[in-house]
């Protein structure tokens, strides 16, 4: 959990000895360290669970006062606290005790990105690369939306779980709703934006165009940007185009090739506006990069959808709007449609065909034309608990819900509503086959 160097920002004192307890935590072996913080993984004991404590010196009064908490270590307390989103690294507690102030977050059972960009690490796949991409942007997306800016995006801040999962962390620089007023360019320098190190007004697009760093660095082994000192390094991020994908990467779908350069943009306004829209596209890239085999024509899809009682109340318009915010595929017997243990955040339709449900080896139920599945992942964002396998040729809608936020308010509306009936009905119908399992046991 090595941290860059943060420019003109104090590091911590790292000279006294650990304590074995901060508040109730018990403190287990160093994570890590940085220029805001030490980093210790630790037990809750009320909980019995593991957690990570972040903790620095409190800041020290004058004239023989006790030390207080440090307002700037606070503010991370304060910018992560207000966040609670699958990709975000959760905050539990806070305090200062011991003349330490500290944090207490989840703790997370992973790796850094760190490791990933090393030249001599073999490359990510792009699939990987991508798929990381979205749920970080979907995570800043949500960050942005509760006025929250990092402000260091980094590979060094981007935790990867043994399941694959990315959580951001690390906001012990944010800016809550413009309330920084440090003059200082912070930030870690190979990630910063021109706008960053131009000391201008910041946005979500700084943050974005860090994310486009991490995916070159990723995708390259280098980052965009390199120099022998800060002052050639700011100096070539605000002046040079940024280096040709494209060319160092020739076999790269050619989209992937135009997002990144797209948020490399020395402009902030010819960047992805929001974390949503960037999700939006790299969703799409992703579908086609997965399912391209099984992409079906757009006149064939609109008569399916026609012909699904889900979509009996939508007009042609509004069908088409769907199409736009969803994929149709086929799928052959025995390739798994959703599998088990996977996060995403779409929901399916049975167009034509059947498929099985599945609980490891175990059958659960037949799904056939009109059925639903996925809901609950599209509202969560959680682990899928089953996987759904084709049982011959299968026609599936897979509706992507990053996407459906760019349709009509009236189509989502009238989605959401014909969701929920859905959602209602299966949940009902559940609970009747439990009761009944119930009664004969």
């Amino acid at each position: 959990m090595r941290e860059d160097t943060l420019v003109n920002e104090a590091g911590p004192s790292t000279g006294d000895a650990v304590p074995s307890h901060l508040g109730k935590y018990e403190l287990g072996g160093e994570l890590g360290r940085g220029s805001s913080g030490i980093v210790h993984k630790a037990y809750d004991p009320f909980v019995r669970r593991h957690v990570a404590i972040k903790f620095t010196r409190s800041t020290r009064a004058e004239d023989g006062e006790h030390p207080g908490p440090s307002a700037d270590f606070f503010s991370e307390a304060r910018a992560a606290g207000m966040l609670q989103h699958p990709h975000i690294v959760s905050l539990y507690d806070a305090g200062a005790e011991q003349g330490y102030s500290y944090l207490v977050m989840e703790y997370v059972d992973g790796h850094t990105l760190q490791p990933l960009c090393n030249r001599n690490s073999p490359r990510s796949s792009v699939e990987t690369v991508v798929d990381i991409a979205f749920k970080c942007a979907k995570a800043l997306d949500y960050a942005h939306e509760n006025k929250v800016l990092h402000r260091d995006i980094k590979p060094g801040n981007i935790m990867i779980t043994n399941a694959g999962v990315p959580k951001i962390m690390d906001f012990s620089i944010a800016d809550i709703d413009k309330q920084s007023q440090n003059g200082n360019a912070v930030g870690s320098p190979l990630y910063m934006a021109p706008e960053q190190v131009q000391k201008r007004e910041l946005g979500p697009p700084c943050d974005l165009y860090a994310l486009g760093a991490v995916m070159f660095h990723l995708l390259t082994g280098d980052p965009p940007f390199t120099a022998n000192d800060i002052t050639a390094l700011f100096n070539t991020i605000v002046t040079r185009p940024a280096p040709d994908l494209g060319a160092l990467r020739p076999e790269l779908p050619p989209e992937l090739v135009k997002i990144v350069q797209r948020l490399l943009s020395k402009d902030p306004d010819e960047r992805y506006s929001s974390g949503a829209r960037l999700a939006t596209a790299l969703g799409r890239l992703f579908d086609a990069m997965k399912y391209s085999e099984h992409q079906v024509g757009r006149r064939e899809s609109s008569d399916s959808l026609r012909r699904l009682h889900f979509f009996h109340a939508f007009p042609d318009e509004e069908i088409e709007e769907i199409l736009n915010a969803s994929t149709m595929r086929t799928f052959q017997s025995g390739d798994t449609i959703i599998a088990e243990g996977e996060i995403d955040n779409a929901f399916y339709i049975i167009v034509l065909g059947k498929a099985e449900v599945r609980k490891g080896e175990q059958r659960l139920q037949t799904l056939q034309n009109g059925d639903c599945f996925g809901e609950i992942g599209m509202l969560s964002a959680l682990k899928r608990t089953t996987s759904v396998v084709a049982s011959g040729t299968v026609l599936a809608l897979k509706v992507n819900e990053t996407q459906l936020d760019h349709a009509s308010p009236r189509c989502q509306l009238r989605f959401y509503k014909t969701f929920t009936e859905t959602l209602t009905y299966r949940l009902a119908l559940a609970s009747v086959r439990l009761g009944s399992l119930q009664s004969l046991s």
